[in-house]
């Protein structure tokens, strides 16, 4: 996970206030895996990081739990795509 938090760590959160709940690293990661494993959507995302939250919590903290489909959704809209 460090590696990959590395990678991102210029990446500014445009998140504010409570819309912070879901670390955006662990976010990030988790859509990374499901597009990898043929999953498109932020509805796959949600179901991704729900099936595999016990392997998912061996690298991640996921104080929250998964993220929601909108909370993916919410992120990729605000994320500047450059």
């Amino acid at each position: 996970m460090d590696a990959f938090t590395k990678i991102f760590e210029s990446l500014d959160d445009p998140r504010t206030g409570n819309a912070k709940q879901h670390d955006l690293n662990e976010i990030l990661l988790i859509a990374l895996c499901t597009v990898l494993s043929g999953g498109e959507t932020c509805a796959d995302m949600a179901l991704f990081g729900k099936a595999k939250a016990p392997f998912l919590k061996t690298f991640m903290i996921l104080e929250n739990g998964t993220p929601s489909h909108d909370t993916f959704s919410r992120v990729f809209r605000l994320l500047a795509p450059d």
